[in-house]
């Protein structure tokens, strides 16, 4: 009887070890494991805005070694994205020998002063050249204006297409173009919606402005255009809209607070949110309105990826489509 115990207990010891290794070496793979996950990352990081198959621009999130100065974060952004420095799937925005000569950052504007080959870009990315630089540099509460010079000389329009460069430059521009189309530009604006792309089984978050037909301080109106679905045209997908979530009252600001009520759409079968469509909501409200922290709510709770009554959520440690350096 002992022998057979003894044979027992090596069998289920010998299972153990078995399934042990079996996770630990060849992890089942399922949908959430494909996301790039944000989260608030206190770490420093910077992003870099890269190009797709599809032309379109997207921000790499990369940390770095803690306690750089803004001016050599951006002589380190603006050198991961020039050609030679961006790995496939992607592509570079800038052309390789493209070089940051001097920097000026003064009240809330930097001015970049750039060598002769940064006018070498690639004609078809143009305007991603101006939107990349716009979008990268005004990633720092510090920088919300951009300005670019070539040889001590201020550009008025770019190099190549002679592309009008309004100047300052800043996110009003937009991002990956306009699709949707308004009767009357007088009584519309622009906002940026985060949506979804897989690219190599992995799933990324674009930001892509479009026009609606209602002013910015209509706060309703900015939601419901957030909850949208991208154009059929668009490679590009919503899960906020996939998933049918709706607001269940207006959005409303506390001093430096976004809140928003959301139907029980956005919860999964725990209680918490659903992890696309959660962070879909929250990049694209924290683009859009002038806030430093996001709360939403449902059924009178705050939900978050881990459950409810979690703490806000703070806009600027936001970190998302996170890659290696």
């Amino acid at each position: 009887m002992k022998y057979y115990k003894k044979q027992v207990v090596l069998l289920f010891g010998v299972i153990a070890f078995v399934v042990y290794v079996s996770i630990y070496f060849f992890p089942g793979v399922n949908k959430d494991q494909t996301i790039k996950v944000m989260d608030q990352v206190h770490e420093d990081a910077v992003q870099i805005y890269v190009l797709d198959n599809d032309h379109l621009l997207l921000p790499l999130t990369k940390k770095i070694p803690p306690a750089i100065s803004l001016e050599d974060k951006i002589r380190l952004v603006i050198d991961n994205m020039c050609e030679g420095k961006v790995k496939e799937p992607f592509s570079a925005v800038f052309a390789k020998d493209s070089k940051l000569e001097h920097i000026e950052i003064d009240h809330n504007k930097v001015k970049l002063h750039f060598n002769e080959a940064f006018a070498t870009y690639k004609l078809e990315n143009e305007l991603q050249v101006v939107e990349a630089l716009t979008w990268s540099m005004t990633q720092w509460k510090e920088i919300s204006q951009v300005e670019v010079y070539v040889k001590q000389s201020k550009l008025e329009h770019m190099p190549k297409g002679k592309l009008p460069l309004h100047q300052p430059l800043t996110r009003a521009i937009g991002i990956n173009h306009f699709e949707s189309s308004v009767s009357s530009l007088h009584n519309s604006d622009t906002i940026t919606v985060f949506y979804m792309k897989e690219i190599d089984h992995e799933m990324y978050f674009i930001p892509k402005s479009k026009r609606m037909q209602a002013r910015k301080d209509d706060m309703e109106a900015v939601v419901k255009e957030v909850l949208k679905d991208v154009s059929t045209s668009s490679k590009l997908s919503s899960a906020l809209y996939n998933e049918q979530i709706t607001i269940d009252d207006l959005p409303r600001k506390e001093k430096d607070t976004l809140i928003v009520n959301m139907n029980e759409a956005l919860l999964d079968s725990d209680r918490s949110a659903k992890q696309q469509a959660y962070q879909s909501l929250v990049l694209s409200l924290a683009e859009n309105f002038d806030v430093n922290k996001v709360m939403v709510y449902v059924d009178d709770q705050v939900v978050s990826l881990h459950g409810s009554n979690e703490e806000v959520l703070q806009v600027s440690a936001l970190k998302y489509n996170e890659i290696p350096f």
